[in-house]
């Protein structure tokens, strides 16, 4: 008895294997998808020292103002 219900879960217990293969190796490709993500993310925020000074500059001899909304600016600049 013991033994037919053993075989009669064979297909379910592949599956479940077959599945439990199929995750490991999707955990896998994510860390590699997030690993090279995290590279790229990187690099697109890399700021050239150059630019870094040139903001500086602005920032040290510029004058700034601060706005509470879009409106506020807007009509300053089409009077």
């Amino acid at each position: 008895m013991e033994r037919k219900m053993m075989q009669d879960l064979q297909p379910e217990i592949k599956i479940l294997k077959r599945m439990q293969s199929d995750i490991s190796f999707l955990r896998q490709k994510i860390v590699v998808i997030e690993e090279e993500i995290d590279a790229i993310s990187g690099d697109m925020h890399e700021v050239r020292p150059e630019y870094l000074r040139k903001i500086q500059k602005i920032q040290k001899e510029g004058k700034f103002r601060s706005f509470k909304s879009v409106d506020e600016l807007r009509k300053l600049l089409e009077s």
